[in-house]
């Protein structure tokens, strides 16, 4: 299983993808995508798009894995991140691939077991579940890679119960 987590922005969307190889996950590549603040809104979100779309391409992933929307005060910061969530839904539903979208509750559950989970800890389970040095990974990309980590937890755990 093959899936590329994604941690959508409009100033730097993280994404990194992810195997699951005879019971051991492995990172394949991760990075993450930054557009310039004065770039008008529709150029960034092609860029972002054009850069997952790069990615799928190259790297064939079987699933993608989004982290949703969360806000608490000021929801006009997170309409931009909502477009550029939609345009990558829309993209991976015209290359047919699967995608499913986590909360962060959902997401840090996954990855620490705690639902409250401060990024750091998220990012050192990440590293740990990854064998990866902390610290590879930063930000956007460590959190990109849990929501891979993320869905082939979730994924693991539904076909379980299908037996």
């Amino acid at each position: 299983m093959r899936v590329l987590g994604i941690d959508p922005g409009i100033a730097s969307t993280g994404w990194g993808l992810v195997e699951l190889q005879r019971g051991k996950l492995k990172p394949l590549v991760y990075d993450t995508i930054c557009t310039a603040p004065e770039t008008e809104m529709q150029e960034r979100i092609l860029s972002i798009t054009h850069a997952v779309e790069k990615v799928i391409h190259e790297h064939s992933p079987d699933s993608v894995s989004i982290e949703d929307i969360f806000f608490l005060r000021n929801v006009s910061s997170a309409i931009p991140v909502a477009k550029v969530i939609g345009a990558i839904l829309h993209l991976t539903s015209l290359q047919q691939i699967s995608f499913a979208c986590y909360t962060p509750l959902q997401i840090k559950l996954a990855i620490t077991g705690m639902g409250k989970a401060s990024k750091q800890q998220v990012a050192q389970m990440v590293a740990f579940l990854l064998g990866m040095k902390e610290g590879k990974a930063l930000n956007h990309t460590s959190d990109a890679l849990a929501a891979a980590v993320c869905h082939i937890h979730t994924a693991q755990g539904l076909q379980g119960t299908r037996v």
